[in-house]
C-alpha cells in the first residue's frame, strides 16, 4: 500500500464515520503541519478538521492541492505497515520515475528519464535528481533512504531550479521525516520475513522541558535491520549479497522566544552489504564469484535551521548542512572463479558544506508573496580506485572540487480574486577542478607504466527559473500552466585512462525548457480527487555518460550530445467509494526522442527512444479500513520496457507485480502480514551489453534481476 497522505487522512475519517471536511487554505500562507499520528493509528472517531498537507520540497511550502506542479506525496505511516522499508521499495509505483540498479539499494533515480544511473570509478558526483532527507543532500548515497518513521515522501517532477539550481534538473526526491513533539510518544516495529528479513526500530520523543513544553523538543529513531538476501553464492557456498544496516536520527527543536525558531538534525548511517548480484549464465538466483564485492556506505550529516521572524510581514531564514560519507565498492570483474580472475574496488570520501540565507515576506501591494535568497555549496570528493588480475594492478586516484554560488528569487502577484501568476529566478556560478592519476604495475617483469595524470577544470554562469500561471475555477478545481527553464551544470573528466588526445577533459551545461498544463480536482463532495499534469520537455546539449573497453578494463567520461526531447502525462485519481473502500490509481506515459549524435572521440549514438523513459508506467490499488480492527490492501503495478542506458541498445523487460497485505490494529497493537512481488514476477533492474567472457570476450547481454517474492510480519507497539 503506498497512499498519498492525503487519503490516508480521508480513510482514516471514513473508516470511523465522519465525512472529512477539508479547509481550503490560502496557497500563500506558509503553514507548520501538525504533529502526525504514530504508525498504524486509527482516528478517535470524533469529526475532525484536516490539516493541509504541507509539500515542503518545493521553495514555498504549499498544501497539496494547491501546488501548481506535477508532484506525488505518500504518507511514511502507511509506508512502514505495507511493507515499504526503504524508498526504493516504492519507486516503482512514483509516475515517471525510474531507478538504475548494480547496487545493493537503489540509488541513481531518473525523473522523465533524466539523471544518471551509475557512479563508477572517473564518474563525478554532479546529478540531476536532488535526493534529500530533511535538509540534508544525499544526491547520489540514495541507500540510506529508510521510511522508518517518517512523515511523508515526496517526488517533485519537473526542473527545480528555482529552490535546487544545478542538482534538480530532472526533479526532486524529499523524505520528511517526523518532526518533534511536546507530548511524550513513540513507537516499537519489528519485522521478519523471508531470506532472514530481520528489523528492529524505535522512535520517541517529547519535550525536555515540561514546565514550558514547546520550548526544547526531541525526537529520536534508531534501526537495524538485516537480510540474507535471495541469491546464493554456489562456488563459496554462502550468502554474499546480504545486507546490514543501522541508521539513528536525532531531532531537537528550540522555541526560546517567540521571535526565534531553531530545528537541530542528525543523521548517521551505515550499510554492510555485500555485492555479489551477476553471473555469466544469467540465471538471476545464483553466483558463481571467487571475489565477492561489497557494497558499503557510512555517512554522518547534521543541519541547522534558524528562523526569525520578529519583523512585520518579513521572515528570516538561515539553513546550514554538513555531510560526510565513506563507501566502498567493489565486485569481480569476471562474475567466476574459471576466468581471467579480475577484482575492483573503489573507495569514496566525499564531504559537502551548504549554506543559505533567505527572506520571506507577504505583502498586500504588487507582490502578495515574495523570497530573496543566497546559496552557497561546497563540494569535495577524494577516490581510490585499484583493479587487480593476475598480471597487472591498475590503479586509479581522483580528486573532486566544485563550489556553487546563487541567488535566487520568487514572487506571486494576484491577478484577480481566483487567478495568480509566480516567477521564479535563479543565477547560478559554477567552478569545478579535477585531478586523476592512473597507474600500472606489471606483475611479471615487476616493473611500473609511465603514470598518467590529467587536472581539468570548468566553470560557468548558468540561469534558470519558471514563470506559473493559476487560476481557481472553484474551490475544488484548480488549473495551472508554467514554462520553467532547468540546467545541468557542465564539468570535468577525471578519468586518468582516457585519451586526452579524443575524449573529452570537461563537458559543457545542459539546458532544458520544461512545459506543463495541468489540473487539480475534488469531485462527488470531495470523495473523488484528481491531478492531471501534460509537459513537455526539451533538452539541450544533452549530456550522456559513456565509456569503453571490455571485461574489467573500462574509462568513464561525460560529454554532449545535441538535442533530446521527453512529453507525456502524469495522473493520479483516489476514490472513496464508501467509508472503509478506497480505490486509487496513477499513470504515467512518456514519448522521447535522443538525436543521433557524434561524441568528440568520435563514438556515436541516439537515433531512439532515451534511456530510462518506458512508455507507460500504472498502479491500481484498493484498501479496506474498518472503524477498529482489520484493514488491508492490494495493488497491481506495471511497467513497460527501457533502455537502460544511452550508449547501447539493450532494454530491460517490462513487468507486472502485485503487493499485498493484511493486518489487524487493536489498541496500542498492530499485526500486519505483507507480501511484495506477490506472483514472483522476474524482470531485470539492470541490463548490461560488453564482453566478460574470455578468450574472445565477445559482447552479450548480461542481467541481474528485481527482488523476487517477499513475505513478512510487522509487529508495531504504540507508547
Amino acid at each position: 500500500m503506498r497512499l498519498p497522505t492525503q487519503i490516508l487522512l480521508l480513510g482514516a475519517l471514513l473508516a470511523n464515520g465522519a465525512r472529512a471536511q477539508e479547509p481550503a487554505p490560502d496557497a500563500a500562507s506558509p503553514a507548520t503541519p501538525p504533529p502526525p499520528p504514530a504508525p498504524g493509528a486509527t482516528a478517535s472517531g470524533e469529526t475532525v478538521q484536516l490539516e493541509p498537507v504541507l509539500v515542503t520540497a518545493d521553495l514555498w511550502e504549499t498544501p497539496f492541492e494547491r501546488l501548481p506542479a506535477s508532484v506525488s506525496v505518500y504518507d511514511g505511516a502507511a509506508l512502514e505497515t505495507t511493507g515499504v522499508r526503504h524508498f526504493g521499495d516504492l519507486a516503482d509505483q512514483v509516475p515517471n520515475l525510474t531507478y538504475t540498479g548494480a547496487t545493493s539499494r537503489p540509488r541513481y533515480f531518473q525523473i522523465r528519464g533524466i539523471g544518471e544511473n551509475s557512479q563508477y570509478e572517473g564518474e563525478t558526483p554532479d546529478s540531476a535528481v536532488a535526493f534529500k532527507v530533511d535538509d540534508l543532500d544525499f544526491t547520489g548515497l540514495g541507500g540510506l533512504g529508510s521510511t522508518f518513521d517518517v512523515r511523508q515522501v515526496e517526488v517533485l517532477r519537473g526542473p527545480q531550479a528555482g529552490a535546487f539550481g544545478a542538482n534538480a534538473a530532472g526533479g526532486v526526491v524529499q523524505i520528511v521525516t517526523n518532526d518533534p513533539t511536546p507530548d511524550h510518544n513513540g513507537f516499537v516495529q519489528g519485522t521478519v520475513g523471508n531470506d532472514s528479513l530481520r528489523e528492529i526500530g524505535v522512535a520517541y520523543g517529547g519535550t525536555l522541558t515540561p514546565g514550558a513544553p514547546e520550548t526544547l523538543m526531541f525526537r529520536i529513531a534508531a534501526q537495524h535491520s538485516e537480510s540474507d538476501g535471495f541469491r546464493r553464492n554456489v562456488f563459496l557456498n554462502r550468502d554474499t549479497n546480504a545486507r546490514d544496516e543501522d541508521m539513528v536520527r536525532l531531532k531537537l527543536t528550540w522555541n526560546p522566544n517567540q521571535l526565534w525558531r531553531w530545528d537541530a538534525g542528525v543523521l548517521w548511517s551505515r550499510q554492510d552489504n555485500g555485492f555479489d548480484e551477476f553471473a555469466l549464465d544469467n540465471n538471476g538466483r545464483y553466483t558463481y564469484s571467487d571475489q565477492p564485492g561489497r557494497d558499503e556506505q557510512d555517512a554522518l550529516a547534521g543541519s541547522l535551521r534558524g528562523t526569525y521572524s520578529g519583523w512585520q510581514d518579513v521572515r528570516l531564514t538561515t539553513i546550514t548542512t554538513a555531510t560526510r560519507a565513506d563507501s566502498l565498492y567493489s565486485y569481480d570483474d569476471d562474475w567466476t572463479s574459471a576466468s581471467y580472475a579480475g577484482f575492483s574496488e573503489l573507495h569514496r570520501d566525499r564531504k559537502v558544506f551548504t549554506q543559505e540565507l533567505r527572506f520571506d515576506g507577504e505583502t498586500e501591494g504588487f507582490l502578495s508573496r515574495w523570497t530573496l535568497g543566497a546559496y552557497w555549496a561546497g563540494t569535495r570528493e577524494d577516490s581510490r580506485y585499484t583493479n587487480e588480475d593476475p598480471g597487472n594492478i591498475r590503479g586509479l586516484t581522483t580528486e573532486y572540487r566544485a563550489s556553487n554560488r546563487a541567488l535566487f528569487g520568487q514572487g506571486a502577484h494576484d491577478l484577480g480574486e481566483r487567478s495568480r501568476v509566480i516567477l521564479g529566478l535563479r543565477v547560478e556560478g559554477v567552478d569545478v577542478e579535477g585531478e586523476g592519476l592512473r597507474t600500472r604495475f606489471r606483475k611479471g617483469p615487476s616493473t611500473f607504466d609511465p603514470p598518467q595524470a590529467i587536472a581539468p577544470s570548468f566553470d560557468d554562469v548558468m540561469w534558470g527559473g519558471k514563470l506559473t500561471f493559476e487560476h481557481d475555477v472553484t474551490p475544488d478545481h484548480l488549473v495551472f500552466a508554467s514554462a520553467a527553464r532547468g540546467y545541468k551544470a557542465g564539468g570535468v573528466n577525471v578519468d586518468a585512462r582516457i585519451n586526452p588526445a579524443s575524449d573529452p577533459l570537461t563537458y559543457d551545461t545542459e539546458t532544458l525548457w520544461n512545459y506543463e498544463l495541468g489540473a487539480r480536482s475534488r469531485w462527488l463532495e470531495r470523495r473523488l480527487t484528481s491531478a492531471v499534469t501534460l509537459f513537455y520537455t526539451d533538452r539541450r546539449d544533452t549530456q550522456v555518460r559513456d565509456s569503453a573497453g571490455f571485461g574489467g578494463n573500462y574509462r568513464f567520461f561525460t560529454d554532449n550530445a545535441d538535442r533530446a526531447s521527453v512529453y507525456g502525462l502524469e495522473t493520479e485519481l483516489r476514490y472513496a467509494l464508501t467509508e472503509r473502500w478506497t480505490a486509487r490509481g496513477s499513470l504515467g506515459l512518456m514519448q522521447s526522442d535522443l538525436e543521433t549524435f557524434t561524441l568528440s572521440n568520435g563514438n556515436t549514438g541516439g537515433g531512439r527512444r532515451l534511456a530510462n523513459t518506458p512508455r507507460y508506467g500504472y498502479t491500481l490499488g484498493l484498501g479496506y479500513r474498518a472503524p477498529r480492527g482489520w484493514f488491508g490492501d492490494v495493488e497491481w503495478v506495471g511497467r513497460a520496457e527501457q533502455y537502460d542506458s544511452n550508449n547501447q541498445n539493450e532494454a530491460r523487460s517490462s513487468f507486472n507485480v502485485v503487493n499485498a497485505s493484511l493486518g489487524h490494529d487493536w489498541g496500542n497493537w498492530a499485526l500486519t502480514l505483507w507480501t511484495r512481488n506477490l506472483f514472483n514476477e522476474e524482470y531485470e533492474k539492470r541490463v548490461f551489453f560488453f564482453g566478460n567472457e574470455d578468450p574472445n570476450y565477445i559482447p552479450t547481454r548480461y542481467e541481474t534481476r528485481a527482488d523476487p517474492r517477499s513475505v513478512g510480519v510487522s509487529a508495531l507497539y504504540r507508547f
